[in-house]
């Protein structure tokens, strides 16, 4: 039963963080935002 709760609680952290990821992006708002300057990812 605990192992039960214990994976619904995890799951619906990840979906908030899902959702979280995916209303900034609409935003405008990613992790890179377009400006290769500042973004350690982009290998251009």
């Amino acid at each position: 039963m605990g192992t039960c709760l214990v994976g619904a609680a995890v799951a619906g952290c990840v979906i908030l963080a899902i959702r979280s990821l995916r209303a900034d992006k609409k935003k405008g708002k990613g992790s890179c935002g377009g400006d290769c300057g500042r973004c350690k990812g982009c290998h251009h």
